[in-house]
């Protein structure tokens, strides 16, 4: 998305504050041609190395990376569907609850494989599925929860599992937007079955388009490390007892399940290594920025909140295991009385080169997309309409310019004149 272009009495502002920021540097490109230079393209060494410094990272028993973060929600939905264990955790049918404030990777592969999507309201203050919402949507087919960490925030995991747990619900968790959050030093995508994590370009982590599942669950891991290429058995932890049950087959060839071919390239691995160094600097940076911009909105624009400021203390945690928010966007809303509307501020904004979208999709249930799948919604969903009337969201950014900071302090601090 590109600002509305100013005109020359506009503003003083020289360069553009975009809605994502290239985090990719000369080490990453070095270690880019490495791999291009070894002749070993396709999943292997590199891959899993990264697999290994990953899990220590988020404090997981496994983790399995795949080409994006949507194919990390697929493969966690399917290894739900079709286990190898004596388990079976879902059935084709069951309903699944997931947040009306959503992105759709969430909730597509949830209806491409036969489960249906019941759409729930958030929490206004957290933005993440509100508990009675999803108390109040439970039928004979509720099975499961899928809930969305928003935009760097963890949620309470513990209430989320006791909840499921007392529901009778399979949780998994979407971290797409909240790598390096904690709550109660437990990282996002730790606390239920499996989570999953996004590096798409402007994610905590870029490998420019990759991802990563998480669980605690040795089963789980084995059929998403073959539902990722094809349900071939060769990355299996326990592929010499599939060579066992069927020494007629060739165990170099073997298929366990069904699968798909969304693997990751050494590529992205190298990248996404030498981002997961970075990654601790990284998350200071935006949460400096985060801060940043809050004094700015308080002795600018006091009638404009900024969506998680509570969380923010008067300087980052010294512990990463202490850090509740890892600031992927800048999620605003107006508060009751200000004197303009969302319509005028996000024009305000984009004037002077500040690109702004809606928070996430904003209410998908309210798009067409989603009549053309089986589903159900609670009504209402007030707090998920409320943010498409009074709601926005800027980038956040680890790297930035000078020019382009500039520009977004005098935007905001601008905005004390309407």
């Amino acid at each position: 998305m590109r600002g509305t272009a100013r005109t020359s009495h506009d503003s003083p502002a020289t360069e553009p504050y975009r809605l994502a920021a290239d985090t990719i540097g000369p080490e990453e490109i070095a270690a880019a041609k490495a791999v291009l230079d070894s002749g070993q393209f396709t999943m292997g060494d590199r891959v899993r190395e990264f697999e290994r410094d990953f899990a220590e990272w988020v404090g997981a028993s496994h983790a399995i990376m795949v080409n994006s973060g949507s194919s990390a929600n697929l493969l966690i939905a399917d290894s739900l569907l079709r286990n190898t264990s004596s388990r079976q955790l879902l059935e084709a049918g069951d309903e699944v609850l997931v947040p009306g404030l959503a992105w759709p990777t969430t909730v597509w592969p949830l209806a491409q494989l036969g489960l249906t999507p019941v759409f729930v309201d958030v929490d206004p203050a957290t933005l993440a599925i509100d508990i009675e919402s999803a108390r109040s949507a439970i039928g004979p087919r509720t099975r499961g929860m899928f809930v969305i960490h928003p935009l760097g925030r963890a949620i309470d995991g513990p209430m989320y599992a006791d909840f499921c747990a007392t529901e009778g619900l399979q949780l998994i968790e979407d971290c797409c937007e909240s790598l390096g959050a904690h709550w109660s030093r437990a990282h996002v995508g730790t606390t239920g079955l499996a989570g999953s994590f996004s590096f798409y370009f402007s994610h905590h982590l870029s490998t420019i388009e990759g991802g990563m599942v998480v669980t605690n669950d040795p089963g789980l891991a084995d059929d998403i490390r073959g539902l990722r290429a094809h349900g071939w058995v060769r990355d299996r932890s326990d592929r010499a007892r599939w060579a066992t049950r069927h020494p007629e087959l060739d165990p170099r060839f073997l298929f366990a399940t069904v699968g798909y071919n969304v693997r990751p390239m050494e590529m992205q691995a190298a990248i996404g290594s030498v981002q997961l160094r970075r990654l601790d600097e990284m998350l200071f940076a935006r949460e400096s920025l985060a801060r940043a911009v809050k004094g700015w909105l308080e002795a600018s624009a006091p009638w404009v909140e900024l969506i998680g400021a509570e969380t923010l203390g008067s300087h980052s945690p010294r512990d990463r295991r202490e850090r509740v928010h890892s600031w992927m966007t800048l999620p605003m809303r107006l508060r009751p009385g200000a004197p303009v509307d969302r319509k005028t501020m996000v024009k305000h904004l984009e004037l002077r080169w500040v690109e702004t979208r809606p928070i996430i999709a904003g209410n998908l249930a309210r798009h067409p997309a989603v009549a053309q799948v089986p589903h159900r919604s609670v009504a209402p969903m007030a707090s998920c309409d409320a943010l498409l009337d009074d709601s926005f969201m800027i980038g956040c950014h680890p790297t930035l310019s000078s020019g382009s900071l500039a520009t977004l302090e005098e935007a905001i601090v601008s905005l004390a004149a309407l």
